[in-house]
């Protein structure tokens, strides 16, 4: 698809589907695509043309102090000038804003590098700013709609409001339509489908699900078969990882929240996904699972709270805090299991959709008034203790 010479409202590369003019109103902001570099630029190429200030001046019906305050960076054409001013120096507007594709890149890394701080960080509200930002910026890029598609989906909340909805499905649709890289339309697909779950709609739901690709034909499946050596090895292990906590969390999740069991039976699924996340690893390596081994322990607390069965009630509660506190300590490094040794973690690059860390979490849960029975109980306060001590400060 290619691209009219110095029609702003329409100009895009080609091969990145990156508009840079056009924004939701129609232009960006005049100060914004000046600020590119215009200044620069402009004076290079009058100077390049062997022409003075008063010559260009002359041809665009200003004053030639109009021109000289461009190229000083003190002003800024209007934005309908950009076309005529490229045509007199034979050059596109891209060209005449100095607008490299490194630099969209770089523009767009920075997204990156900073979402990633959000992200770590459990800075959900930041992070929808951040891509909220670069959207305004880029209102055509798909990389930055499904940056901003994922930012939104970290909303902890299972109601998402309408709004979000509306959001989530716009920037979705748009992707799948001017898109045609397979990442960016998998992710899309997989955001419709979980947005309209949330919101009721289980007929849209299913149809995006239908769009997803084969169990058998996935990217991580075709790798881990397909790569040898250390980095084989390495996709393989990663692919146990990754099914063996999707297959926990089916389980534990999606499969309780469909029917109709009894406390006994989810408590069973519930110890049968904690063993499922242990099974590749020894306690050693602890901190592979810790964080959602601690979740399910506390949906464990949950079960016994409902009957008011303090003795295992507590004793759920102290297994989720174990584990809590391992996911909450510092460290760097590779796990040391057959199956997972050439995996790393980094405890400060962990993506969470909550301030603080598992410990913080785990409090939150013991404000519920299920455990109002026990609130009471030695046990259940030295929980309370043992989690504030490793909990961060937020």
């Amino acid at each position: 698809m290619g691209y009219s010479r110095n029609r702003i409202s329409a100009y895009h590369y080609q091969e990145s589907e990156v508009y840079i003019i056009e924004s939701k109103s129609g232009f960006y902001d005049q100060k914004s695509i000046m600020e590119i570099n215009l200044k620069d630029t402009l004076r290079n190429l009058r100077r390049a043309k062997n022409i003075t200030q008063e010559t260009l001046a002359d041809y665009l019906g200003i004053t030639p102090q109009s021109v000289g305050k461009w190229e000083r960076g003190e002003g800024y054409p209007d934005i309908t000038m950009l076309p005529k001013i490229a045509i007199y120096f034979d050059v596109t507007v891209d060209e005449l804003l100095d607008v490299s594709r490194a630099r969209i890149e770089e523009r767009i890394q920075a997204y990156r590098d900073e979402s990633m701080e959000c992200v770590y960080a459990g800075d959900t509200e930041r992070n929808i700013a951040l891509w909220e930002k670069a959207y305004g910026e880029f209102p055509n890029d798909c990389r930055v709609m499904s940056n901003l598609m994922g930012a939104l989906q970290m909303i902890q909340e299972w109601k998402i409001p309408q709004e979000v909805t509306d959001r989530m499905v716009s920037l979705g649709e748009r992707i799948l339509q001017e898109s045609r890289d397979t990442k960016l339309r998998e992710d899309a697909i997989s955001a419709l489908c979980y947005t309209y779950k949330r919101v009721g709609d289980d007929e849209k739901a299913l149809h995006y699900a239908n769009m997803g690709g084969s169990l058998h034909c996935t990217k991580e499946v075709l790798v881990s078969f397909a790569q040898e050596g250390e980095e084989g090895i390495a996709a393989t292990q990663e692919y146990i990882r990754s099914m063996l906590e999707r297959v926990a969390f089916s389980a534990g999740c999606d499969l309780l929240r469909k029917g109709d069991y009894s406390t006994e039976e989810r408590i069973h699924v519930y110890e049968f996904c904690i063993k499922l996340l242990k099974l590749p690893v020894s306690e050693e390596d602890a901190k592979l699972y810790a964080d959602n081994v601690a979740r399910f322990y506390q949906m464990i607390a949950w079960q016994y709270a409902y009957g008011e069965n303090a003795e295992k009630t507590l004793e759920a509660l102290e297994n989720m805090t174990k584990y809590a506190v391992i996911a909450s300590e510092d460290g760097a490094g590779n796990y040391r299991g057959l199956l997972v040794n050439r995996l790393e973690y980094d405890s400060e690059k962990r993506a969470r959709n909550y301030r603080g860390n598992a410990c913080n979490l785990s409090l939150d849960d013991l404000k519920k008034k299920e455990f109002d029975f026990v609130r009471q109980e030695e046990r259940f306060r030295k929980v309370v203790k043992e989690l504030e001590q490793n909990a961060l400060t937020v």
